[in-house]
């Protein structure tokens, strides 16, 4: 193994610099990675936005060291463009200074906007560069960097013409190492639900999704009287709180509750009988994780419409069943069904138990060390 001990002048580099964040699907993959190169005795460090979905999850993690940047996603029209460039070249003297500092032996890219300007300049201060897409289609990020990266992660169903064949490394979605499927009751309690029937887990990715908010909140009369919970994750920037414990006319308890953020996806995951999310690369993976059974209603203006590829794939692999939001009045029947078809729940159990198989923040870290190694000696 190698340790953190080279020196340039009488400064330690950084073994990876992680460039992440913007949303959790990608901030959640790069704190995975930082804790497998800990646990080696590799040094990291992570580079995130100003989200307020950054600060939240970057709390629960004290022991990495999180560099905040500004900017902006390329969305939103020719203002929207005009911001990010913007953004980038506003944020471009503050990563110059990161990676003269840092002198990172390797720069880890989880695509995303961040990416853009480390990228660039990685590549003028010849910085070896990895890049990582975790989605069913290849995001723009990428594909600008991926001439000039030494090693592009893909998912194994993924694959890019443009990408040089001998570059890729087929691995799927780092997870935080407490992202671990627990007992159902345990963690019911640990997110103090009070549910005697099934439960219905909604999530609308790190930003919350309003048209499965509202969803529930047209719905859950008939999700009472069925016997359904529900915990539902609104988003931070929904700022939807609600408890609520009734009873139905057969007499059974059933929970509401919604809440705008949690720290414990492990437990609000394996507290389900079913999920409804959407389709976002970490969350299909903390779902397989977890082996839970799950309708997936890809965001409609995704970049390159990557979430319906992403579901699509999920489809294939027999983990759950994809449902196009302009088809959302179906999403009542088809949960009603559902979680009352036990054979068909424990039939996906199964098959996201056999996907659930590969520790990826280790495939990744062991390829790594190559790259790590070769700087180390100055090749």
């Amino acid at each position: 193994m190698v340790k953190s001990s080279a020196k340039r002048g009488s400064r330690i580099m950084t073994d990876v610099l992680i460039i992440c964040g913007g949303t959790g699907g990608h901030l959640s993959p790069g704190i995975a990675l930082s804790e497998e190169l800990k646990s080696r005795g590799f040094s990291s460090k992570l580079c995130i936005s100003q989200k307020s979905i950054d600060t939240e999850i970057a709390k629960k993690y004290e022991h990495i060291d999180f560099e905040r940047f500004s900017g902006k996603g390329f969305s939103g029209g020719l203002l929207g463009r005009l911001q990010f460039f913007q953004q980038l070249v506003c944020s471009l003297p503050k990563i110059f200074k990161m990676i003269q500092n840092e002198k990172p032996k390797v720069m880890m890219l989880f695509g995303g906007y961040l990416s853009v300007g480390f990228g660039l300049l990685g590549i003028l201060l010849k910085v070896k560069i990895v890049l990582h897409e975790a989605n069913g289609r290849v995001g723009k990020a990428v594909r600008l960097l991926q001439r000039f990266a030494y090693r592009v992660y893909l998912p194994k169903s993924v694959m890019h013409k443009e990408i040089k064949k001998s570059k890729v490394c087929h691995a799927g979605y780092p997870l935080r190492k407490e992202m671990v499927a627990m007992e159902k009751d345990e963690a019911r309690k640990q997110l103090g639900l009070e549910c005697e029937g099934s439960l219905l887990v909604i999530i609308g990715g790190s930003q919350g999704a309003q048209a499965l908010n509202k969803w529930v909140i047209d719905h859950f009369e008939q999700l009472i009287e069925e016997g359904i919970s529900i915990y539902c994750i609104s988003g931070l920037k929904n700022d939807l709180h609600s408890y609520d414990v009734s009873t139905n006319s057969r007499g059974e308890q059933v929970t509401i509750k919604m809440v705008p953020f949690s720290d414990n996806m492990a437990a609000v995951l394996s507290a389900g009988d079913l999920v409804v999310s959407r389709a976002g690369a970490g969350a299909i993976a903390e779902i397989t994780r977890c082996e839970v059974p799950s309708i997936l209603i890809p965001y409609p203006y995704a970049a390159d419409n990557h979430q319906f590829f992403n579901a699509k794939i999920h489809e294939n692999l027999g983990g759950g069943i994809l449902l196009d939001e302009t088809h959302i009045e179906k999403l009542y029947q088809e949960v009603k069904v559902l979680i009352s078809n036990q054979s068909l729940l424990e039939q996906i159990s199964l098959n996201l138990i056999n996907l659930n198989a590969v520790d990826v923040s280790k495939e990744i870290v062991d390829d790594l060390e190559t790259a790590i190694r070769q700087k180390e000696y100055g090749s």
